[in-house]
């Protein structure tokens, strides 16, 4: 809970016990109203209403309504009706807490805007929409100028449903088109590819710390696999996975052909990205003019979209290198590998008994994966990093969302050290291969994190 929840709900048990008292005077019941009311008004404006609050919210206007009654029996029910809402309030506050997200380590403030691209001829038409066009929303993270601009949310409320509503009142280290760092050169580029059915914020721990040090981030919405996803005109696309990828009912061979396709389009919407980004760099109307370096970008991805980085950078000259957390691999990129620098950082390979795989269509599917990966990466140029204890969903904000790992997904491994972790390896792949930098994380495999298993790559 924040500043002004907790000093709300402790408001409205000192008021609670207040008015179960019976010979509280008046005037201290008047003043904790007015208390109750000033602190609640400062949580609407300056942190934001949200559901979590809603019990307090009404524990309030219960308190409100006995000090006009100013019957002793009818304040004596109220005051128990507070308490109990109030502990509604604490409870659900626990189990969907309003998160902090970890503090960027860079020297850049960090702006965020989101844009709407359109592709006119894509390359799936079932990709398109009923205009025969694709269109794409995008965020932007950037290196930005100290400014007053106000905070962005963690997501557009139009994004969200009921449950997660609060996220939208979540704020975040990024300012809403904020003014671009002052820089004699142009920013390096990372194009963020989210996993199956996610969504570009779920990454905010990442792009942030990256957009601090100096990169500017595109989350990137694929239309139809991400979101919920908000357009200009108002309409939210919502994700249409059909039957997805499910081991239980898809056979090997229609999932790799299903996966490829998707992957494909996703690849074409990186392309997309990148053709406008390198017409606005050399517009001087457009905001990212002289911002963007289009000779230094890269890729990354989670699960499905660690693979589209991949392939994009088999496809695109213009992607130097790519990093893929905890993602399968397909199509062209997992048969013939990357000549170019390719970092994995992956969760523990789980060890299958041959009673499991027979037992377990998923985990026969999952050997045939990791067989798959390994293929991959016997192919590439690299590191390959495993991070023990972490978890496929781990590798998002979800770890935060709620202390259940059974909700969040979270490993057994600290999420403030695993987000550290993760941050050092990213940072240091693309400070090598888009600055020139020489980390010595990399240069060898002796390791200062126990929970890393770090080898190097290189192709056969």
């Amino acid at each position: 809970m924040r500043t002004f929840e907790i000093l709300l709900a402790l408001l409205v048990v000192a008021s609670a016990l207040a008015a179960f008292l019976q010979r509280t005077p008046r005037r201290i019941l008047s003043g904790l109203l007015l208390l109750d009311l000033l602190v609640l008004l400062l949580h609407a404006v300056l942190e934001g209403p949200h559901w979590q609050m809603a019990p307090a919210y009404l524990a309030v206007l219960l308190f409100a309504a006995a000090f006009a009654f100013r019957r002793p029996m009818i304040q004596r029910i109220v005051a128990v009706a507070m308490l109990l809402l109030t502990l509604g309030t604490c409870a659900a506050s626990a189990m969907l807490p309003m998160f902090k997200l970890p503090a960027p380590t860079g020297t850049y403030a960090i702006g965020t805007r989101i844009l709407t691209l359109v592709n006119d001829h894509p390359s799936d038409p079932s990709s398109a929409n009923s205009t025969g066009k694709r269109e794409l929303v995008i965020q932007v993270w950037y290196p930005a100028a100290p400014s007053h601009a106000p905070r962005a949310p963690y997501r557009k409320l139009a994004e969200t449903n009921l449950i997660s509503s609060y996220q939208a009142v979540l704020w975040t280290h990024s300012r809403w088109n904020a003014p671009f760092a002052q820089s004699s050169h142009p920013f390096p580029l990372l194009l963020l590819n989210p996993a199956w059915g996610g969504r570009r914020t779920y990454y905010t721990y990442l792009v942030e710390e990256l957009a601090s040090h100096g990169y500017i981030i595109i989350g990137i919405d694929h239309t139809g696999n991400s979101g919920p996803t908000a357009f200009p005109d108002g309409h939210v696309e919502q994700p249409d996975l059909g039957e997805g990828i499910d081991f239980e009912t898809h056979s090997f061979d229609q999932l790799k052909v299903y996966a490829a396709k998707q992957q494909e389009i996703q690849v074409d919407d990186n392309r997309i990205v990148l053709d406008q980004f390198q017409c606005w760099s050399g517009d001087q109307t457009s905001p990212f003019y002289r911002r963007v370096d289009m000779d230094r970008v890269g890729a990354l991805g989670h699960s499905i979209g660690g693979s589209v980085a991949a392939q994009a950078s088999l496809e695109d000259s213009r992607i130097k290198s790519a990093l893929d957390m905890d993602g399968s691999f397909w199509g062209q990129i997992q048969q013939e590998g990357s000549a170019k620098p390719f970092m994995m950082i992956e969760e523990d390979v789980t060890q299958f008994t041959p009673a499991e795989l027979h037992q377990d269509r998923g985990a026969l599917i999952d050997l045939l994966l990791d067989l798959g990966d390994t293929t991959m990466m016997q192919k590439s140029n690299g590191y390959q990093i495993t991070l023990h204890g972490s978890t496929h969903p781990s590798f998002t904000d979800r770890s935060l969302f709620s202390p259940r790992k059974s909700s969040s997904g979270a490993g057994t491994i600290p999420v403030e050290r695993e987000y550290a972790i993760l941050r050092t390896y990213v940072l240091a792949f693309f400070g090598k291969t888009l600055r020139g930098e020489d980390p010595a994380i990399l240069r060898n495999t002796d390791q200062p994190f126990p929970e890393v298993s770090f080898r190097f790559l290189q192709r056969q």
